[in-house]
């Protein structure tokens, strides 16, 4: 498999939610994935314990509940360690974490590896830990995955990073770096200006998107680096103007 240069990140909200809820939520947002892409109609549960099934198929009817049970299975043993309750059904809540992980294949290949993560005693997230090239191989696709995310969950700050070790480093002096694309709650705490040089906006319902560009710079190493250098300009002009966003 040939690995995407970006790679997803997304905040959300902080919320205690069911497992079915959770559930729910999930389900969702791979269904609006799968209009525009029909291999994320069937999911694989990525984990030492063992799954409950073979795969999960987003279209039938019982996708929410069987999805549900992993989710629980998935998390049992630490909520009878930590929560002290034996026999926890998928209406079961909690403030510690609940996590997973789940795959998306293209042919015999990893499409998208997502972690999630619910839960109000530290951060809830969604994060990838392998991303095939292909997934976000153009503008559309990428921005269809963020707009997906907004859809559905609560969402925070979302972003596309861009995975380069030189760039990633300098990025960390900022509390939520930017990326090719990148999202922002109008709730959220940075405060990210509307008129910022340099960057385009796309506002919506409840945030704004801030987009480097509407082609993928990564096939070409002058565009990459302008991009990243220009990324970093951006980012210590919203620094100089709110002070808060540098760490």
């Amino acid at each position: 498999m040939e690995h995407s240069e970006y790679f997803p990140y997304t905040e959300l909200f902080k919320e205690k939610l069911s497992i079915a809820r959770i559930a729910e939520l999930v389900l969702s947002f791979y269904k609006r994935l799968a209009i525009e892409n029909s291999d994320f109609n069937k999911l694989y549960l990525v984990s030492e314990r063992p799954s409950l099934y073979d795969s999960i198929d987003i279209q039938k009817s019982d996708a929410q509940k069987i999805l549900a049970d992993e989710i629980l299975n998935q998390n049992i043993e630490d909520i009878r360690k930590q929560d002290k309750v034996e026999n926890p059904g998928i209406d079961y809540s909690r403030d510690a974490s609940v996590l997973f992980s789940l795959e998306a294949k293209t042919g015999k290949e990893t499409l998208i590896i997502l972690n999630f993560s619910f839960g109000t005693k530290i951060k809830s997230s969604i994060g990838a830990i392998a991303i095939n090239k292909y997934c976000f191989d153009s503008y559309d696709k990428a921005k269809f995955f963020l707009d997906a995310e907004v859809a559905v969950f609560n969402v925070i700050y979302s972003i596309l990073k861009i995975r380069e070790r030189d760039f990633t480093r300098k990025t960390r002096a900022f509390k939520v770096p930017l990326g090719w694309i990148t999202y922002f709650s109008d709730d959220s705490e940075w405060g990210i200006p509307d008129d910022l040089g340099g960057i385009e906006y796309e506002h919506v319902d409840e945030g704004k998107y801030l987009i480097l560009s509407r082609e993928d710079i990564t096939s070409d190493s002058e565009k990459l680096g302008a991009g990243k250098q220009k990324l970093l300009e951006v980012m210590e002009e919203i620094k100089r103007r709110v002070p808060e966003y540098g760490k």
